[in-house]
């Protein structure tokens, strides 16, 4: 095996959910090993190029879950291991346990957790940017623009001026104060990346932007938004929304 260069291994059997890892991980500038899909083809790149810490789907198909693949790769080497897992399988979350990673994390996760999770993987500390003081380092900063395709030209949008974010068939679109609509085909989860955390889920196919909520009714399950836009409101995100408004009672 190679020498290592700090690389991260990504195991992970969704192609949407890969594209979100990916994309989060590359942020940190560090190479990646993968996306794998399975656990065969993990250890396969593994056995040219062994990985400073490997982010693992307990989920993978295929008749090799995430923690058998983690238990061949301690095998041959320690490494450190973290877990993503939308499962509920107590056995299975029993193993991965087991192995003493450094997370399991659930799905949806956010980014901060996972990238707070590798960096103490890496490092021996939590550098990320909530921990991080002026002057710290270089951290790279969200644009306040992004970029749409509109035809042949690129349209700049101001993210301050996006109200909404809504999966609509196979399409994301995103909804300016004007009511103007772009649609665009990056799955929610990976345009989530690209925003700032003004923008909170709301259902499953919802983000909205906290500045330009007008009005909250959580009995009825409704967030309106200007322009008479009303987004629904999930039980599973609605203690969330409600951490997240600056109330006063």
């Amino acid at each position: 095996m190679t020498e290592p260069r700090s690389s991260i291994l990504v195991v992970e059997d969704s192609p949407t959910q890969a594209r979100v890892l990916c994309t989060c991980l590359l942020q940190l500038g560090l190479p990646l090993l993968g996306p794998a899909a399975t656990a065969a083809a993990a250890l396969v790149l593994c056995a040219t190029t062994w990985p400073a810490v490997a982010v693992i789907d307990l989920g993978l198909g295929a008749g090799n879950d995430g923690v058998a693949l983690a238990q061949q790769l301690q095998q041959r080497a320690p490494l450190p291991l973290i877990f993503i897992s939308a499962t509920d399988d107590t056995q299975l979350l029993a193993r991965a346990r087991a192995l003493q990673p450094l997370a399991i994390l659930p799905k949806p996760f956010t980014v901060t957790s996972l990238r707070r999770m590798v960096e103490l993987a890496l490092y021996g500390q939590a550098r990320t940017p909530l921990d991080w003081q002026p002057g710290a380092g270089a951290e790279p900063a969200l644009s306040p623009w992004l970029f749409v395709r509109e035809r042949d030209v690129l349209m700049r949008l101001a993210l301050a001026d996006i109200t909404c974010v809504h999966t609509e068939q196979k399409h994301a679109v995103l909804t300016l104060v004007s009511g103007r609509r772009y649609s665009v085909r990056t799955p929610l989860a990976e345009l989530r990346l690209s925003l700032p955390d003004t923008f909170v889920q709301v259902h499953r196919s919802w983000l909205v932007n906290l500045n330009h909520v007008e009005y909250v009714d959580p009995v009825a399950g409704v967030v309106r938004l200007p322009d008479a836009l009303e987004a629904p409101l999930g039980r599973t995100y609605r203690d969330e929304l409600l951490r997240r408004l600056p109330l006063i009672s």
